[in-house]
């Protein structure tokens, strides 16, 4: 079996997109690594940032110091995704599985979970493990 893909009924082939911490994608030794952060630690290996699923380091601030509620996170991202949506949308078609969405955050509440649902919305062909 090919590494990244899942085999599923009738022989058909499905591949997985996996968005993760740094610090899972390292621990499982990574080698598709993609910064959704606005910076990435250098041991990880990182081979791009997606600029256009970054949140504003005042979206990131806000909801660390609890100013901003994880609902008006989510409005703030998703408005965020439509002024980038050209962006996005090149961004969700060059997919081709096989890769870490990666960002700082290990538990709780994150963007990475809005990422998640957005590929799977837009990318129903791809299977998304969020972890």
């Amino acid at each position: 079996m090919v590494r990244g893909y899942k085999q599923i009924e009738k022989g058909v082939l499905s591949t997985m997109i996996t968005v993760s911490s740094f610090s899972a994608a390292k621990a499982r030794r990574a080698t598709t690594v993609y910064s959704i952060a606005l910076s990435h630690p250098k041991n990880v290996g990182v081979r791009g940032m997606v600029q256009c699923l970054m949140p504003t380091w005042g979206m990131v601030k806000g909801f660390k110091r609890g100013s901003i509620s994880e609902a008006e996170y989510t409005a703030r991202y998703g408005k965020l995704i439509v002024a980038r949506w050209s962006e996005v949308k090149r961004w969700l078609d060059s997919l081709n599985g096989n890769e870490y969405l990666c960002c700082w955050c290990i538990t709780g509440f994150c963007h990475r979970y809005l990422v998640a649902k957005l590929i799977r919305k837009y990318r129903s062909d791809l299977e998304v493990k969020l972890s």
